[in-house]
């Protein structure tokens, strides 16, 4: 593969996939600590997959985005949609999730959920400059 070809905002959607993933399969979205005075302190923590459903949605739609990077890559792929289109849907579901987790959660986030979110936004953003802009046909004017 001739990485030069590579645009840019491929790499935009490649680096956001990436810190995606992360936040989402292996750091913590939400993390407390209780201090027991002498007796020391009591930490607790949780991944996106064992927060609640919306959790499991958000790691769900990284793998999807996960599956459209490595699509990217591969020549000649035939899909439905555009696949630009289709990692920009995926990102702002993910991103979107995400969201909803944190307005319904919205104490002790821990850097997890932030970078799952901030990484699913670039993601989307690097997603419509590839190209995934959706068109909506506009009405005659007749």
């Amino acid at each position: 593969m001739d990485w030069s070809q590579v645009s840019r905002s491929q790499w935009i959607v490649v680096a956001g996939t990436v810190a995606t993933l992360i936040g989402a399969l292996f750091l913590d979205w939400y993390s407390i600590t209780v201090s027991l005075g002498a007796l020391g302190h009591i930490s607790a923590s949780t991944g996106a997959w064992d927060a609640n459903a919306l959790g499991k949605l958000a790691v769900i739609g990284s793998l999807v985005m996960l599956a459209g990077v490595i699509l990217m890559f591969i020549p000649n792929v035939q899909l439905p949609i555009a696949l630009s289109q289709a990692l920009l849907v995926a990102a702002a579901f993910t991103a979107l999730m995400v969201i909803f987790e944190f307005i319904d959660h919205h104490s002790h986030t821990a850097f997890g959920l932030w970078l799952t979110l901030i990484g699913s936004l670039v993601t989307v953003y690097g997603a419509y400059e590839m190209g995934g802009r959706i068109s909506v046909p506009s009405g005659s004017s007749s």
